[in-house]
């Protein structure tokens, strides 16, 4: 038999900001500001590659009303189907 072992703790995640963050494209891109060197560019590729969850409230969730009207068509399709074989009996 073997020994139980001891769960492991879940991480924690830091909160959330209230706000969101703001877009690559929110950045002000002026011909006044000054050129990036390459370590500088690299880095600020990276953080702009990262892409961070967004709000569940943000999401589409129009396939859910769409499955639940197939679910729906499909019951009723085969409670027909059920209720016509039992007259056939």
């Amino acid at each position: 038999m073997t020994a139980r072992q001891p769960r492991r703790a879940r991480r924690r995640l830091a909160a959330a900001p209230a706000l969101p963050r703001p877009s690559a494209s929110a950045v002000d891109e002026s011909p006044a500001a000054p050129a990036l060197t390459p370590a500088a560019a690299r880095a600020a590729a990276r953080r702009a590659a990262v892409h961070h969850r967004e709000h569940h409230v943000t999401r589409d969730y129009s396939h859910v009303h769409r499955d639940l009207i197939t679910v729906s068509v499909v019951a009723v399709i085969v409670i027909a189907f059920v209720v016509g074989m039992s007259f056939v009996i």
